[in-house]
């Protein structure tokens, strides 16, 4: 069953909800700003799942998707912008470092699935952040996704079935260096009859903290940084929604996003 597996189909399964992000990413432009965003750019878009959720959403909304992975970009390329005819038009996927600018500035610039973690140094994260700026319209708004909690550098494995499947997705944190900040972590699937697709995906990232990331963006000229996390049900477990805060919740493992106001 891992040798026919679809590694993008599963991810996609696994761990993105596209739907959500373009209503979180409206919720968050609207809730300052009083109106709808139309222009997106996703950085480290992947598949494009959700720049063709996009412009689905609204016929005067047009996305803008960066990856440096080719292949991902075509599949995406098939799985999501085809079966949207005439609206793919107003999808441009660009094979480029995310540091390029855009043929147009965005409304909301989203970095999405902690991908903005491959910069390891400080200057490499404020220039991209730099980038983000520029390539925003005067009133335009930057998400990033973020985690954390004292599980966040462990090194562990995470089990749990992919809903509606017996497919089990494993995130596993291999490794966590204190000095660097320096994490390892990979992803993989598991299938009923045994087989398993090891490191269908695998990263190398700098934890970076959520006070780090706060000064980054004030110090690049953000004007507002909200944090949003996630609720916590009576179990103790997310469900889902996320809310504003001014401290967060201390928890073993938490979710969230900065929203910065530009």
């Amino acid at each position: 069953m891992a040798r026919q597996a679809d590694r993008h189909e599963l991810y996609e399964r696994a761990v993105q909800d596209p739907v959500h992000d373009v209503q979180f990413l409206q919720e968050v432009y609207r809730r300052v700003r009083r109106r709808l965003p139309h222009r997106l750019r996703e950085d480290f878009c992947g598949t494009a799942a959700v720049c063709a959720q996009w412009v689905k959403a609204g016929k005067g909304n047009s996305a803008e998707g960066f990856d440096l992975d080719g292949e991902t970009l075509e599949w995406g390329r098939r799985r999501h912008l085809d079966p949207l005819g005439e609206a793919a038009r107003r999808v441009i996927l660009h094979a480029k470092d995310v540091r390029e600018p855009g043929l147009h500035r965005a409304d909301v610039t989203c970095a999405h699935n902690f991908s903005y973690q491959v910069f390891h140094t400080r200057a490499e994260m404020i220039e991209y952040l730099e980038s983000v700026y520029r390539n925003l319209e005067d009133d335009g708004v930057f998400v990033m996704d973020m985690y954390g909690g004292w599980e966040a550098n462990e090194e562990m494995e995470e089990e749990r079935y992919i809903e509606g499947s017996d497919v089990r997705y494993v995130w596993e944190q291999v490794s966590y260096a204190p000095v660097t900040g320096r994490q390892d972590c990979a992803i993989h699937f598991r299938f009923p009859d045994g087989s398993e697709l090891h490191d269908a995906f695998v990263y190398h990232w700098r934890h970076w903290t959520m006070p780090e990331m706060r000064e980054l963006l004030s110090e690049v000229g953000f004007t507002r940084v909200d944090a949003w996390f996630e609720e916590i049900d009576e179990d103790g477990d997310g469900n889902g929604t996320f809310s504003p805060t001014d401290t967060g919740i201390n928890c073993e493992g938490w979710l969230a996003y900065l929203v910065a106001y530009k």
